[in-house]
């Protein structure tokens, strides 16, 4: 069976027995107490599924790609399963769950989470051993020896690790035994490979299960990402649909999302937003917001609401800077506020307005706009959609304060606007949690 499938149906495989495990727990936590099994209210045995699950994704239970060591793994199952039971026993208290169901929540909530717990940490370590044993040997095979193909091995050696690829420079050099084996996922093909001729082996892989891919198809399915350097305007003008353009129901489905979730934010935030603005005020007396002019879908300015998180007029002579990432004019407060994305929230005002979406490219100033627009191709086709608070390139790229790192996010915002979907939306809004619980990206 091929690599990338065996992760695949391991995760959704994990996913489905942790719910049953989960469920399993509880029932022999009733066992124990009751010699019976005692559901308690079937809302809140949701609400603890749901919390659990939620909780194991945030904190990578799910992402089977990652390298963690083992010795890491009980530490992260616990801290998920702690968040889980702060959760639920919240909820139960909130909700006034509890007054029917008081010795449910005081006692089976504890050890069935101390169940869920064990249960967790060893199906991660029986997981990762045995893909460990699944993805020993290389997954792609690169046909090529250009520039390009160098690239993509960068890439790769990025995101997969060592032992992900191999190379060779022709077909020729391969019989259809050796690739067809199982050891590899599927052939990348690069463009100087394609010569007369070759189209009809290839093709004869695919007939045989063999999955071929030009480099476009490949980036946008296992990379998440465009590769722009690979491509030029003829790609762009005549590949598929761009999905967020050319539907118009998804469009208003997300502009309802986008009411919906800034509305209950901004009421749920109220406290936090208080707090931050009393904090801001009193480090130095300065303005608590700043207002600044981004550009918004179809190039059209508006002014963008953010937390003060600089010093009072951080920009000598108001000429335009780069942020970075130890910028020295972030002041105590602000570098907290970043980290957890707080300085973010007034823009929901932004959103609840039509001048921004939940989940869209990131807004920059106009004065960043017009050069790189003339150092990047297509950089001015992220504002055909409206931008976004967080998005794909937020949370699949570290924080970027150069050219360069502008060119490489325009990729995942362009594999967004080409590929979005409401269930891409919801994956980013989970990502963009994970990027806030840990202080990554930005």
């Amino acid at each position: 069976m091929k690599m990338s499938n065996n992760r695949f149906i391991a995760t959704i495989a994990l996913f489905v027995i942790d719910l049953v495990m989960i469920f399993c727990a509880f029932y022999i936590a009733s066992y124990i107490v009751y010699s019976n099994f005692s559901s308690g209210s079937i809302l809140g045995f949701v609400m603890i599924e749901l919390s659990v699950i939620m909780s194991v994704y945030l904190f990578g239970g799910y992402a089977l790609r990652r390298q963690l060591s083992y010795w890491h793994i009980p530490g992260q199952m616990a801290i998920a399963t702690l968040l889980a039971l702060v959760a639920v026993a919240t909820f139960g208290y909130i909700s006034k769950l509890v007054e029917t169901d008081l010795n449910y929540w005081r006692t089976q909530l504890l050890n069935g989470m101390l169940f869920v717990y064990a249960w967790l940490f060893i199906s991660r370590f029986i997981v990762r051993f045995s893909l460990q044993k699944l993805t020993a040997e290389p997954k792609w095979l690169i046909l090529g020896n250009s520039e390009q193909a160098e690239i993509i091995k960068q890439e790769m050696l990025a995101i997969y690790g060592e032992g992900s690829f191999q190379f060779e420079e022709s077909l020729s050099n391969l019989s259809d035994e050796q690739i067809l084996d199982g050891k590899i996922d599927g052939l990348i093909v690069m463009p100087e490979v394609l010569i007369s001729g070759v189209e009809n082996r290839l093709l004869d892989l695919r007939f045989k299960g063999v999955r071929v891919f030009n480099v476009s198809e490949f980036y946008e399915r296992y990379l998440s990402k465009v590769p722009l350097q690979f491509l030029d305007r003829t790609w762009f003008a005549t590949s598929a649909e761009y999905g967020l353009l050319n539907q118009e129901t998804p469009l208003r489905l997300k502009r309802l999302v986008d009411l919906f979730l800034s509305a209950l934010l901004l009421i749920i935030t109220t406290p936090i937003i208080v707090i931050a603005a009393i904090a801001i005020y009193l480090q130095d007396r300065g303005d608590v917001f700043y207002s600044q002019i981004r550009t918004g879908v179809g190039d059209k300015p508006f002014n963008i609401l953010k937390f003060r998180t600089m010093i009072q007029n951080a920009e000598q002579e108001g000429k335009p800077q780069w942020a970075s990432e130890n910028d020295s004019r972030i002041t105590p407060i602000g570098k907290f506020l970043r980290l957890t994305r707080i300085d973010e929230l007034p823009q929901l005002l932004n959103v609840f307005r039509g001048e921004m979406s939940f989940i869209g490219p990131r807004p920059e100033r106009p004065e960043f706009v017009a050069e790189l627009e003339k150092q990047i191709p297509l950089f001015q086709y992220r504002h055909a959609v409206k931008p976004g608070i967080t998005g794909w390139a937020q949370v699949m790229y570290r924080y970027g304060a150069s050219e360069k790192d502008a060119e490489k996010k325009l990729e995942y915002d362009l594999y967004y606007i080409r590929n979005y979907s409401l269930m891409l939306d919801v994956f980013i809004i989970l990502r963009t949690f994970r990027v806030v619980l840990f202080g990554l990206g930005r």
